[in-house]
């Protein structure tokens, strides 16, 4: 309380002395402004003791005496005067008195309506890296004028937006700056009367040395390329320098090291490679970036891997027919663990080549592995690879192993069967799809019975097929009733049991014998014809011969050519082959047909057409001298050629007195029924009956010209028909069903 009276006191006491602060009397524009005009602010203190010091100020800054804006003191107030307003003089205005007791300041605003005026704009600004800062830029007018920040980007100017790195207000604030801002920038106010303001300046960071990432490892497979690469940014020139556990790398081994340095807009980039990376390459590497701005170091781990051994014991296990146990030890151990292992697999086919390739992955805790879905009764390798980080290693030892086998699963298919007298019939058909066999075929089984008989089951012959390769089969299924019809169905089987049985055919045996098989000789051959002889046996069925057929084939041809002509009643007859080939083997055969069907075969006939006198002539001609016009020449010679034709003819006698004997031994077999006896002599058959539909095999003859006759007299050559090949390829039960017998005896001579 005490206090606060003395305050008041002394308060009192100065007022009443005259002593006090001063108290600035509210003022403003003695017009309203208007650009060009005039007008003037007057400050005056009401109260206090001289003497005073008036100073003006606009927006804070203090106004000096000027031109544009005059100031004129009296000795207790004082006028600003403008004497051409403009729109920056746009402002506040403040008067502050003050004297030796205090102060005391009021302010008026004046505004003029005008374009904008710079009170501050930036200008090019140099940064360091990392530093932050703030550019203002400044504008007066009224309306008050809009700040608006740019930077040029590509070939214009965008706008710039407020992220975490950049604040923006009037003023523009970056934080932590980076050579990504470095650039041309803008600032632009406006405030709708025009001319806008703007003005541009350049931001440039000086950015020192510096690599983003400090540390990484490397690895690099043994013999392969070593890159190593190092990016420093920074303002150019900047150099980077390479050590290898501290020594300088030219220092280390120049030749082997080879460094590649590439400035670019951001840095320079720098390449150290070695083309065949050793052991001796394992270790740390520095490198050391350095400009006028600073400098960074970067650490480089490089270990040198190779990939893993191959695993050891690769063995078979336990074979199934679908599935195979393996098992396998890990490898020694290497720099980088084992990551999993492959196994491949592949099937290989009898002819030795491999099938499509089968990888499986698995994991690297394993080392028992059971392989599935293979294919019953083949074989199989393996081989099983270790995988690291760098990649496969080395394959260990291929294994084989095969699975077991199991009943086919497929059925034969394409069966045929044709009568081929009055009690036989014929069977062809094909293996099943061979993916179905599960393993090797070793037969089939042909099953028939009586066609009305459904309760009796089939009964079965065997066709082995033995080590043959062939997809085509036939059988002569024999002992049948006369004129009787059956039901006949085939099944494979192999090692492990009997597949499904083909769709079922039925067959009716002939009423009727067909005809005795002819009898077939050679009588006379030129160099372009072969004349032959035939005789037909007595019976009642050779009696009721509708045609013949004659086939024959030249050199070693596969197919068979045909010729078709009819019997006029007698049981002799000849018929000569012209327009051949001279100096050629043909391969001759004929057989009879009645409306039963077809006759066994004759005997096949192997003979050749005579040489050409140009060919003699050219055998003989050595024994003349060439340069004695047709004399003889050396002796000796001549003597030798002799004694060749002597040897010559004596083996024809030999062949001439051989081939009576096997004549008179034919002759004598004719007492037995001629289709007994083929079926009794013979492993396989010639042409069929020409109802027999095609097997599959080639045509035996076809004349596409159409232009040599073949035959004097009726023999026309048929196109139409198609036969299977010949009779050494079909099989009879006579001789254990085998499908080829090289022996047959209708491949050979008489």
């Amino acid at each position: 309380m005490f206090l606060f009276t003395l305050i008041v006191f002394c308060l009192f006491r100065n007022q009443v002395n005259g002593q006090e602060s001063p108290k600035v009397a509210p003022f403003s524009s003695i017009v309203k402004p208007v650009i060009g005009g005039k007008t003037s602010f007057t400050c005056q203190s009401l109260t206090g003791s001289s003497p005073f010091q008036i100073v003006w100020f606009k927006n804070n800054k203090e106004i000096q005496d000027s031109i544009e804006t005059r100031i004129r003191n009296n000795e207790d107030s004082s006028m600003l005067i403008i004497d051409s307003i403009k729109s920056s003089h746009s402002a506040n205005y403040t008067c502050k008195i003050s004297n030796r007791f205090g102060y005391d300041s009021y302010s008026s605003e004046l505004l003029v309506e005008g374009s904008p005026n710079w009170i501050e704009k930036p200008t090019n600004l140099k940064l360091k890296y990392g530093q932050s800062v703030d550019i203002k830029c400044l504008a007066s007018g009224y309306p008050s004028p809009r700040i608006q920040w740019k930077r040029f980007k590509g070939s214009s100017w965008k706008t710039i937006d407020s992220n975490d790195m950049i604040k923006i207000d009037n003023n523009l604030k970056i934080i932590n700056i980076s050579q990504h801002h470095q650039g041309k920038y803008g600032c632009s106010a406006s405030n709708g009367i025009q001319p806008d303001l703007w003005t541009e300046f350049e931001m440039i960071v000086e950015v020192p040395a510096e690599f983003k990432e400090k540390n990484v490892a490397v690895s690099a497979k043994k013999g392969n390329l070593l890159e190593l690469t190092c990016s420093a940014d920074g303002d150019q020139p900047v150099t980077i320098k390479w050590f290898k556990d501290s020594t300088p790398i030219d220092k280390v081994d120049p030749s082997r090291y080879s460094i590649t340095d590439a400035p670019n807009k951001e840095g320079t980039k720098s390449i150290m490679t070695v083309s065949s990376a050793d052991v001796k390459d394992d270790g740390l590497y520095h490198c050391f970036a350095e400009n006028s701005f600073g400098k960074d170091e970067r650490k480089i781990r490089v270990t040198i891997i190779e990939p893993p051994p191959a695993p050891t014991n690769f063995a078979v296990q336990q074979v199934w027919s679908r599935t195979v146990s393996v098992s396998w030890s890990r490898p020694p151990e290497s720099k980088t663990s084992i990551l999993s292992y492959l196994i491949r697999y592949w099937k290989v086919s009898s002819t030795g080549v491999n099938d499509r390739l089968n990888e499986v992955n698995i994991s690297s805790s394993l080392t028992l592995y059971f392989i599935k879905d293979l294919e019953p009764g083949s074989s199989y390798e393996s081989t099983i690879i270790a995988i690291n980080e760098v990649g496969l290693g080395v394959p260990s030892a291929k294994i084989s192993f095969s699975t077991g086998e199991e009943e086919p699963t497929g059925a034969p298919v394409d069966l045929v069967v044709v009568s081929r007298g009055p009690t036989t019939a014929r069977l062809a058909w094909r293996s099943p799809p061979k993916n179905t066999w599960n393993g090797k075929l070793i037969g089939f089984y042909v099953g028939y019975r009586l066609f009305d008989d459904y309760k009796t089951p089939h009964s079965f012959r065997t066709v082995y097929v033995g080590e043959s390769n062939s997809s085509h089969h036939e059988f002569f299924l024999t002992s049948l009733l006369k004129g009787t019809k059956y039901s006949i169905i085939v099944k494979s089987y192999n090692s492990a049991g009997t597949g499904p049985e083909s769709q079922e055919v039925t067959v009716e045996t002939l009423a009727g014998d067909v005809p005795s098989s002819p009898r077939l000789f050679v009588s006379t051959a030129t160099i372009d014809s072969i004349t032959l002889g035939y005789s037909l046996p007595s019976n009642a069925a050779n009696k009721q011969i509708q045609n013949l057929d004659l086939h024959f084939k030249e050199g070693d041809d596969s197919s068979w050519r045909e010729m078709d002509f009819f019997v006029d009643s007698k049981e002799i007859g000849e018929y000569t082959l012209s327009a051949l080939n001279p100096d050629t083997v043909y391969t001759v055969y004929l057989t009879a047909s009645n409306e039963n069907g077809v006759s066994d075969p004759s005997p096949i006939i192997k003979t050749r057409t005579s040489r050409s006198q140009r060919d003699n002539f050219a055998n003989f001609g050595s024994i003349f001298d060439p340069a004695g016009n047709g004399q003889f020449g050396d002796y000796r010679d001549f003597v030798s050629i002799l004694s060749i034709i002597i040897a010559v003819a004596i083996i024809i006698i030999v062949i001439v007195f051989a081939f009576v004997y096997v004549r008179k031994a034919q002759l004598e077999a004719e007492t037995k029924p001629n289709f007994e006896f083929a079926l009794a002599s013979q492993t396989g058959t010639l042409a069929l009956n020409k109802s027999i539909p095609n097997f599959g095999t080639e045509r035996r003859f076809h004349d596409s010209d159409n232009t040599k006759p073949l035959m004097h007299g009726t023999m026309t050559l048929d196109h139409g028909n198609q036969y299977p090949v010949s009779y050494s390829n079909l099989p009879t039960e006579s001789r254990h069903s085998k499908l080829v017998d090289p022996s047959h005896i209708y491949d050979f001579p008489r």
